[in-house]
C-alpha cells in the first residue's frame, strides 16, 4: 500500500493559513492548486479529515470577513433595496402624471358638456378631492383655478 502524502495534514494547514492570510476564497479546487503534493480535488473531498479542515477554514474566513466588514452583506442588500424603491417611486410618479392628465381631461369634458353650471354640480360632490389635489400641487402651473360660490349654484 502506498503511504499517504501529507498524512498529518501539515501542508494542508499551511495552504489554508496562506489562503486565509491573503483573503483568497477557500475552495477545494483552490486548495488543490496550491497544495505541494496533492493536486486532485478529490484527494480532499474524499478524505473526511481534510474536508473537515477545509470546512473549518471556510467558516473562519467567513467569520473574519463579517467581523472585519460587518456591513458588506447588508450594504449590498440595502443597495438592491434602494434600486427597487427607486424604480417603484418612478412608477408612482408616472401614475401621478397620468392621473393629473386624466383629471384635467375630465374637467374639460364636463365643461364642454354642460359649461360652468355642470362643473359646479360636478364639483359639489368632489370638493374634498379638489382640495387634496391642491395640497399635492396637481394643478398645472398655467391653470386658472376658479373658486366656486359656496351658495346655491347658478341656474
Amino acid at each position: 500500500m502506498k503511504p499517504r502524502a501529507d498524512d498529518d495534514n501539515t501542508e494542508l494547514a499551511g495552504v489554508l493559513d496562506a489562503l486565509l492570510a491573503s483573503d483568497v476564497d477557500i475552495t477545494v479546487r483552490e486548495v488543490a492548486r496550491r497544495h505541494p503534493s496533492l493536486r486532485n480535488a478529490s484527494a480532499f473531498t474524499r478524505d473526511p479529515d481534510r474536508m473537515r479542515l477545509i470546512q473549518h477554514s471556510q467558516a473562519r474566513q467567513q467569520h473574519l470577513r463579517t467581523t472585519l466588514n460587518p456591513h458588506a452583506e447588508r450594504a449590498l442588500t440595502l443597495s438592491e433595496k434602494l434600486d427597487v424603491k427607486s424604480g417603484h417611486a418612478t412608477e408612482l410618479e408616472a401614475q401621478v402624471r397620468a392621473l393629473v392628465t386624466s383629471h384635467a381631461a375630465c374637467i374639460q369634458a364636463v365643461m364642454v358638456a354642460g359649461g360652468m353650471a355642470a362643473l359646479e354640480r360636478f364639483w359639489k360632490e368632489y370638493r374634498e378631492v379638489g382640495e387634496k389635489l391642491r395640497e399635492v400641487s396637481a394643478y398645472p402651473d398655467a391653470a386658472d383655478v376658479v373658486e366656486f360660490r359656496k351658495g346655491k349654484p347658478a341656474p
